[in-house]
């Protein structure tokens, strides 16, 4: 190697090593111009570690193909799909996504730390990818249980009072009618007897609604030819009615007749809360104290339609929930094994990602064609997974879990075994290791890096809220598990070619700039899900998934290595999934699910596409009138040496390295200096 004689040019003294061309073009995967935060500092390494690379990042490729195979099914679309499918709800289910993906956030932490000091990092990926692949079968055996949700039985009995069911999901009486201040207009019409064991129904004599007062009585007079369009309107507050509860009797034997309403009276074996009316009632400007009904029959009741009108609108008791099975079971054991298995899938991602961070240091051209393979895995799986749910989906819409299941359990497997007999390690040459373990002194944070940190977080928060809720709204418009599966192999196939040419994008387009195209895709994709009323139409909008989640994906890893010091671009990847994958995604899921509790899908959609486009303004604008023109400031005070070629091909020969996009120039010799490199 020819090396450069030692310069000092103002406060700048460094030494650069200048590369032979042979030896580059043998190494691709490890270009060795270390990302902003390293300077450009040219590091030697030898053609022997250059082979032991290109071999390293070809068997990570593989891995990652055959692991995202198993991991679609596992993490991706499908478990949100599982969890409406068990009954439950959306509150339910983005509790459950954010407790597993903060959950999962222990694992990288706990994985990562044992990999690196035990040197184990082969039987660590293993264990997680096994362990979490069983944890996800097992979710294909949880109970299943529904809730059905109706109206009580409501109607009016003269002696008795308003009688509504009693709902299983109310803990007293109290707790059928909503509690307020207002007045509620109660209205009565149909009135008929009852008879349940004579059958008699009709009476030769028309009904009497009378109200009982200090100052006299009034009764109005239902008329029997004309009854079904009579009405007696009066106000009360219901909620100071006292009520007793009625259990549920036996069966009894009752006569049908022509004339009863068999929908408004509720039978004698559902338990009914009876309201009592004893309290004051308004009718025609004037306060009485009680309500009968005459003539009475003996072993009949007088029953009469209801209905409640408060502030202008028409109100109804609360609803009454029953569920079929265990319902603490089956969240339960849900939540434990969904927690498992996302601790162990994020952990085995960590792990895969480290190895990739030792395969290369080039993480805009050869990282991004690694992840190639990665998309191919997650594409090529989806529409065969979502087929055979539609096809083991019985005629009551009961879907079988499990043969996608133990399809992604097959391919975990093979990927584990292609993790054992490959010879996946990290790289031992000293002159590679300087840039990836830590050094002592360093200042990691800057605030380009809080900056950075802070977009890759709400990036991930916005994964997060399509994630969980995009899959329920597309089953509201009738996307079936196929097509559910097609739309996401149409946005991991559409990444594929992007993927292919990630080097040419970050450098030509630049980090921040691909950062603030992923937010306006985000904003396009959600204002569009929000219009869209057949399934064919999410298509379109899956694609733009590529530019979200892929391309995003690269843009953030080199613009994270590029900020990180030396010896930090494992801290930093590991850095990277935490906030993308754990913290954002459990943020995203809680916020989510605060937001759809008081609003629709539609409208949060809408809202968070407006967020989107103003993210994406706000960042644009600091980038390019705050870090950008810093960096241009520090470009014209430092120095940089001519060299013969610039290390991924593009420069000419004898130009300095400032052709590229203003967030890939490197930082000042002078700033390295300042933290100590």
């Amino acid at each position: 190697m020819q090396m450069l004689p030692d310069v000092s040019i103002g406060r700048f003294p460094d030494r650069f090593a200048v590369l032979n061309q042979g030896w580059f073009s043998k190494l691709e995967v490890a270009t060795v111009t270390p990302q902003v935060g390293r300077g450009h500092i040219m590091k030697e390494f030898s053609d022997q570690d250059g082979d032991c690379l290109q071999k390293s990042a070809a068997y990570v490729s593989l891995c990652y193909f055959v692991f995202l195979l198993c991991e679609y099914r596992m993490l991706i679309t499908f478990p949100n799909f599982h969890m409406r499918h068990l009954g439950f709800s959306l509150s339910e289910i983005s509790s459950i996504n954010a407790v597993s993906a903060f959950f999962s956030i222990i694992g990288p932490l706990l994985g990562g730390t044992f990999a690196e000091r035990k040197g184990r990092y082969k039987s660590t990926t293993v264990f997680c990818i096994m362990v979490g692949a069983l944890a996800f079968v097992a979710l294909s055996f949880v109970p299943r249980y529904d809730k059905l949700n109706y109206r009580p039985l409501v109607d009016f009995d003269c002696d008795a009072g308003l009688r509504v069911e009693r709902c299983v999901n109310w803990n007293t009486c109290g707790e059928a009618l909503d509690s307020t201040d207002n007045l509620t207009k109660i209205k009565l019409s149909s009135c008929h007897y009852q008879c349940p064991k004579t059958g008699h129904f009709t009476s030769p004599y028309p009904l009497h609604l009378c109200f009982h007062g200090n100052d006299g009585n009034i009764c109005v007079v239902f008329d029997a030819d004309s009854h079904n369009n009579s009405l007696t309107e009066f106000e009360s507050h219901l909620q100071s009615w006292p009520y007793v509860e009625v259990p549920a009797q036996g069966n009894e034997t009752t006569t049908n007749s022509s004339q009863a309403v068999e929908e408004d009276v509720p039978r004698a074996h559902v338990a009914m809360c009876n309201h009592l009316p004893l309290a004051t009632v308004s009718f025609n400007q004037k306060q009485y104290q009680g309500i009968s009904c005459r003539p009475k029959r003996e072993d009949c009741s007088i029953h009469c339609k209801v209905v409640f009108e408060s502030g202008g609108r028409t109100v109804y008791p609360r609803q009454c929930e029953e569920a079929f099975g265990n319902p603490s079971t089956t969240f339960w054991s849900y939540l434990i094994l969904r927690s498992i298995g996302d601790f162990c899938l994020l952990t085995a991602i960590c792990l895969l990602d480290a190895v990739t961070i030792w395969s290369t240091v080039d993480y805009e051209g050869c990282y991004g064609r690694i992840h190639v393979w990665a998309a191919l895995g997650m594409a090529f799986l989806a529409p065969i997974s979502g087929s055979l749910l539609d096809y083991y989906t019985d005629m009551d819409g009961r879907i079988d879990f499990s043969p996608p299941s133990f399809l992604s359990a097959i391919f975990a497997v093979i990927c584990c075994a292609f993790i054992i007999v490959l010879p996946l390690h990290r790289q031992k040459s000293q002159q590679f290791q300087q840039n990836i373990l830590p050094t002592k002194d360093v200042k990691f944070f800057s605030g380009e890096m809080i900056i950075f940190l802070t977009i890759v977080l709400i990036l991930g928060m916005q994964w997060s809220v399509l994630f969980t809720f995009l899959p329920w709204l597309t089953m509201d418009i009738g996307c079936s598990a196929m097509q559910t599966g097609l739309a996401c192999t149409l946005m991991f196939g559409f990444s594929v070619p992007f993927l292919l040419i990630s080097k040419n994008m970050v450098r030509n387009i630049g980090k921040a700039n691909l950062l603030v195209f992923a937010f306006l895709f985000y904003f396009t994709r959600y204002a569009g899900v929000t219009f869209v009323s057949s399934p064919w139409w999410t298509l379109p909008f899956a694609l733009m998934g590529s530019f979200t989640l892929c391309v995003m994906w690269i843009a953030l890893v080199a613009y994270g290595q590029k900020l990180s010091p030396p010896g930090y671009s494992l801290i930093m990847q590991y850095l990277l999934n935490i906030l993308h994958f754990g913290i954002g995604r459990g943020l995203g899921s809680l916020i989510g699910g605060a937001l759809t509790s008081s609003y629709s899908q539609r409208v949060v959609f809408c809202g968070i596409a407006v967020f989107s486009a103003v993210v994406a303004f706000l960042y644009l604008t600091i980038y390019h009138a705050g870090l950008r023109q810093r960096k241009k400031a520090i470009l014209n005070s430092a120095w940089y040496p001519l060299q013969t070629r610039y290390p991924n091909g593009d420069a000419k020969a004898n130009q300095p390295i400032v052709g590229d996009q203003d967030d890939d120039v490197e930082s000042s010799p002078n700033s390295r200096q300042g933290n100590h490199k």
